[in-house]
């Protein structure tokens, strides 16, 4: 009796371990389109990648690996429709060379359990899409939002721009912390407002522009967003001409983890007196406005030295000005000639970030 009680517990205890290992192993690949029909749904599934284990096969006396495919679960979501399709990718082939086999895709019956978390991600993805936009004509309504009440400084005898103009705005909007600060409690505010008690309740969460991850029943599903869908930034232009490019254009990537919003200046999207950030960041030395320097290195610390003359032997070590903040460039030297100088600015952990010439100060 006691025997067969003992082995009736071991089956009992096996089986909760398998019913719960297959509840926490219930994870999925996604992708949300723009607004695809099963056939377009089905083309997306098959742009995923299969899973691939391999190992050395001792038996077979070589020393090629044999791989094994793992088939993939893969979701897709249309957010127009709600439609969420389940499709499972695998490789046509019984092992091999890594390159050998065709991906194939079949359907499979999305458990209630994932269709539901699916359709919460795209209620989520509705809520701060709503949101960035109210956030967005509020700031484009309230121009005095990007004005200077937040530094303070002091009174320069030369300066190449004042605190109103395009360039000063778009700067404060990308690096002064209390504006960025502002912006994010904004949308806080107004989330807050629209949605005080959401729907989905994840156990986890983590939403950007164009990808997520959230978990929630045991479920997982991590993916992306459709790159026609990453358009949806948070978006200020400070250009005064709306016939030409935007030459002062902050752009913001809006993030949720766990329900706490945040911003990220998006540096692709972003112009700062026509130059997108990211092309300063990674372009090399560029040339730029007096105008601009000076701004930057309000928020910025730089480090200046002037360019040697060319052709001087004598006097060939470059003129250093120092490192810090708030450098007034001069658009000329003391002989009526332009006098440059290659200005390095820091991040706060004193990592550079920009090399670029201009007027030395």
């Amino acid at each position: 009796m006691n025997t067969w009680m003992k082995v009736l517990t071991k089956l009992c205890l096996l089986t909760t371990l398998l019913t719960t290992f297959s509840v926490s192993a219930e994870n999925y690949r996604a992708k949300i389109c723009s607004d695809c029909d099963e056939v377009e749904a089905k083309r997306i599934a098959l742009k995923f990648k299969t899973e691939i284990t391999c190992h050395k096969d001792d038996n077979i006396g070589l020393d090629l690996p044999k791989c094994y495919y793992q088939p993939n679960q893969i979701l897709v979501a249309n957010p127009s429709t709600g439609q969420v399709w389940g499709f499972e990718l695998f490789r046509d082939s019984k092992g091999g060379a890594e390159e050998e086999g065709e991906s194939k895709v079949q359907r499979f019956s999305v458990s209630g359990q994932a269709e539901r978390l699916m359709t919460d991600i795209l209620t989520t993805y509705s809520e701060l899409d709503a949101v960035r936009e109210t956030v967005n004509l509020h700031l484009e309504n309230t121009p005095s939002f990007f004005e200077n009440t937040a530094n303070t400084f002091g009174t320069k005898p030369f300066s190449n721009c004042d605190d109103s103009s395009n360039i000063a705005k778009a700067v404060r909007a990308t690096y002064d912390a209390r504006t960025i600060s502002n912006i994010q409690q904004d949308l806080r505010i107004e989330y807050k407002g629209k949605y005080a008690k959401p729907k989905s309740k994840f156990a986890y969460s983590y939403f950007a522009a164009d990808t997520f991850s959230v978990g929630a029943g045991g479920v997982g599903i991590e993916g992306t967003r459709d790159f026609r869908s990453i358009g949806k930034l948070l978006e200020v232009n400070f250009s005064s001409d709306d016939s030409s490019p935007a030459r002062n254009k902050i752009m913001y990537s809006v993030k949720m983890k766990n329900n706490v919003i945040a911003l990220r200046v998006n540096e692709h999207g972003s112009r700062l007196d026509g130059l997108a950030i990211s092309a300063l960041r990674n372009g090399g030395t560029i040339n730029v406005s007096a105008c601009l320097l000076e701004q930057l290195n309000r928020y910025l610390e730089a480090s200046v030295q002037a360019n040697p003359a060319g052709g001087s032997f004598g006097d060939s070590s470059p003129k250093d000005h120092g490192r810090g903040r708030e450098f007034i460039p001069h658009s000329s030297g003391g002989n009526g000639g332009i006098e440059t100088c290659t200005w390095r600015f820091y991040d706060s952990q004193g990592e550079q970030i920009f090399s670029m010439q201009g007027p030395c100060p």
